[in-house]
């Protein structure tokens, strides 16, 4: 672990990442309905594919910010956890943009909400990056490791929503993969992932994203579950919301 040099600016940013995994959660269960859980309504909102690359492209722009200074003589373990930050965002913009099937617009505040969320974090891991691991040790390949298993995951049960909304003209229950377990398997990958670049940056403020951002995909995980229940009446009762038999 990786502590800063404590100072009104390091115990402020703390703060403010305590606050945002504390609040991020329960912020997304409870700020909307869930009897349209990210479904707006038509014909108010953006775009859905222009929010969501709005929403993925932003962090890349704020982890370029944080890293321009340092990123021409970078160290190979500077530009790992450059890369790893860079290859998350920059699959989920082109996800959003290639892959993805929309039916609906997208909210702008929310965009706008999460578009910042996404953009510290990846602002907060680059700039952090400045003072990287000493060396690449065991605990800095298990991040490698956790974060090429979260991307992969999560590219892959992204890839079966996309090909179910293919063949599908209305709401559904996704099956395949672990979509047999939990109804977001997508972000527990995305939570996997992101445990890997705590890993690999190993700083205090890091972890403290990495708690945010469970935060933030569980209440999204609970608040879909929720809307699952209540959409179709056949939903299999034991099915979880992000972790398999547990949450």
């Amino acid at each position: 672990m990786i502590f800063p040099n404590w100072t009104a600016i390091t115990i402020s940013h703390h703060i403010l990442l305590a606050v945002i995994a504390l609040c991020a959660g329960p912020f997304v269960y409870f700020g909307q309905s869930n009897s349209n859980y990210n479904k707006p309504r038509a014909g108010k909102g953006l775009p859905a594919r222009l929010g969501m690359f709005i929403l993925y492209a932003t962090p890349i722009l704020a982890l370029f910010l944080s890293a321009k200074d340092y990123l021409p003589t970078a160290t190979p373990i500077q530009w790992i956890v450059f890369s790893a930050v860079f290859i998350h965002f920059a699959k989920r913009t082109l996800e959003s943009l290639f892959l993805h099937k929309y039916s609906r617009p997208t909210s702008l505040v929310n965009t706008l909400v999460i578009s910042f969320f996404y953009s510290q974090a990846a602002f907060t891991v680059g700039w952090l990056n400045r003072s990287p691991a000493a060396q690449l040790d065991p605990v800095f390949v298990l991040g490698m490791v956790l974060f090429l298993a979260g991307v992969s995951g999560n590219f892959y049960h992204h890839k079966l929503l996309a090909d179910l909304r293919k063949e599908s003209t209305g709401y559904f229950i996704p099956k395949g993969g672990l979509f047999r377990y939990v109804v977001c398997p997508h972000y527990m990958f995305e939570i996997i992932g992101w445990i890997g670049i705590a890993l690999l940056s190993r700083h205090t403020a890091a972890w403290m994203n990495l708690f945010a951002m469970i935060s933030f995909l569980a209440g999204q995980g609970l608040r879909a579950l929720s809307w699952y229940k209540a959409a179709f009446e056949d939903f299999p009762k034991n099915r979880k919301a992000i972790l398999p038999f547990i949450l």
